[in-house]
C-alpha cells in the first residue's frame, strides 16, 4: 500500500466561546478554529487523516502550512510505502525544516491508514486498551475577567463538565480572583487546571503567585516559566505541593533533563506538535522517570486530534489525564466526528483507524 497524494481542506469553524489567552504576557484572541485538514490518498483507495489547527501569532497559518505540505511534503512521501512511517518522516525532516505540525499530521494519518488496513482502531495497533481508564470531557475557559470565567465554569459544571483549564497570565491579581471566584461558586466540582503559557516568565515570581493560589485548590499548574528555563520550572515543582505540568518546554532537548531531574510532575503530550511516534516515545521516557504524563490540545481541534489523544490515553500507562473533548464543546460545527460523550465519559468509535467520520 502506497501513497498516492495528499489533499488538504482549510476550514474556518466558530467557536461557541471566543478564545483569549497570554502567552509570555502576549495575549492573543480568536473566534474561529482556523485548521488544515490533510487527507493522504493509497493506491488501494484508502485514506488517512490528520489535522493542522492555527492559533494567531503562535503557528503558521492555515495558507502557510497547505503550501508547504504542497511544495516540500507532497513530492517526497508520494510512492512511499504507507507502512514506513519512521521512514516516511525522516525523509522529510532530512530534506527539508518543517514545521513539527506538519510533520505530526502526516504521522497521524499514516497510523490512520495502517489501521484501516488492518481492520483495527488505533489503540489496539498502539498495545490495546488499558482496563479501568475513564476519560472524562474536558473543555476550556479562556482569558476571561474574573466574573465572566466563574459564570462560564458554572455553566460547564451544570452541563456535566467537571474537567476545566483555564488561560491566566495577563496579570497576577487578576489570576488569583479568578480562581477563588470559581471555587466560591462551584467549589469543589470539577478539577481546575491553570495554563500559564510562560506568562509568570521567573521562578520567583511564579512561586509568589502560586503562594496566593494554594488556598483555593489548584490540581494544576502549566509551564509557570519560560520553556527554557527548567531550573527555573524545577524550583517551582519543589517548592509547592500543586502539581506542575511542563507544556512548552516538553522539546528534544529539554526533555531528558526534565524527566531525570524531576522539573516538573507531569509532561503535557499534544498529538498536534508531537504526533504519535514522539508522543510515545516521549511517555517513554516520562515513564522511565516516574513522571505521569496527560494528553491535551491547543485551543480546540476537530475530532481527528481528539480521537488520536483518546487513543493515546487509553493505550498508553502513564497517560493518566486526558485533557481532549473539546470538539465536542467549543466548536459550532465538528466537520470529523470522532468521539462521543455515554454516560458522563468520553469514548472512540470503535471503528478502523481513528475512528473519525469526516464530513469535507
Amino acid at each position: 500500500m502506497r501513497i498516492s497524494d495528499i489533499d488538504v481542506v482549510p476550514l474556518k469553524i466558530k467557536l461557541r466561546l471566543p478564545y483569549k489567552s497570554a502567552k509570555k504576557g502576549e495575549v492573543v484572541g480568536q473566534q474561529y478554529l482556523e485548521t488544515l485538514i490533510v487527507k493522504v490518498r493509497t493506491d488501494d483507495g484508502l485514506v488517512g487523516y490528520g489535522e493542522i489547527p492555527s492559533i494567531p501569532r503562535m503557528f503558521e497559518t492555515v495558507e502557510v502550512l497547505s503550501s508547504l505540505i504542497s511544495s516540500r511534503v507532497k513530492g517526497l512521501v508520494v510512492g512511499e510505502d504507507v507502512f514506513n512511517v519512521v521512514e516516511v518522516i525522516n525523509k522529510v525532516c532530512r530534506k527539508f525544516k518543517v514545521p513539527d505540525l506538519i510533520v505530526a499530521s502526516i504521522d497521524i494519518a499514516l497510523h490512520d491508514l495502517i489501521c484501516k488496513y488492518l481492520g483495527i482502531p488505533l489503540y489496539k495497533l498502539l498495545g490495546g486498551r488499558i482496563s479501568g481508564k475513564v476519560a472524562k470531557p474536558s473543555s476550556l475557559i479562556p482569558l476571561l475577567s474574573p466574573e465572566e470565567a466563574a459564570l462560564v465554569a458554572e455553566d460547564y459544571v451544570k452541563n456535566g463538565v467537571t474537567v476545566l483549564k483555564m488561560k491566566v497570565g495577563d496579570e497576577p491579581s487578576l489570576d488569583v480572583e479568578r480562581v477563588r471566584r470559581i471555587r466560591e461558586l462551584v467549589g469543589d466540582k470539577l478539577i481546575l487546571n491553570l495554563d500559564v503559557g510562560e506568562s509568570w516568565g521567573t521562578a520567583k515570581r511564579a512561586l509568589k503567585i502560586i503562594k496566593s493560589l494554594e488556598r483555593y485548590w489548584v490540581d494544576f499548574i502549566e509551564q509557570p516559566v519560560l520553556a527554557h528555563d527548567i531550573d527555573g520550572l524545577k524550583e517551582v515543582t519543589r517548592n509547592t505541593d500543586i502539581t506542575i505540568v511542563a507544556d512548552e518546554s516538553v522539546r528534544p532537548e529539554f526533555i531528558m533533563k526534565i524527566v531525570y531531574e524531576k522539573a516538573a510532575d507531569m509532561i503535557a503530550l499534544k498529538p498536534l506538535n508531537h504526533g504519535i511516534i514522539t508522543s510515545r516515545k516521549y511517555a517513554l521516557i516520562a515513564n522511565e522517570g516516574g513522571l505521569e504524563c496527560n494528553i491535551g490540545t491547543y485551543v480546540a481541534q476537530t475530532g481527528i486530534l481528539d480521537a488520536v489523544g483518546l487513543h493515546l490515553y487509553f493505550s498508553t500507562p502513564n497517560i493518566t489525564v486526558s485533557e481532549v473533548g473539546r470538539s465536542l464543546l467549543l466548536l459550532e460545527n465538528n466537520p470529523a466526528i470522532g468521539i462521543k460523550i455515554e454516560n458522563g465519559v468520553l469514548e472512540v468509535f470503535n471503528e478502523p483507524g481513528l475512528g473519525v467520520k469526516v464530513t469535507v
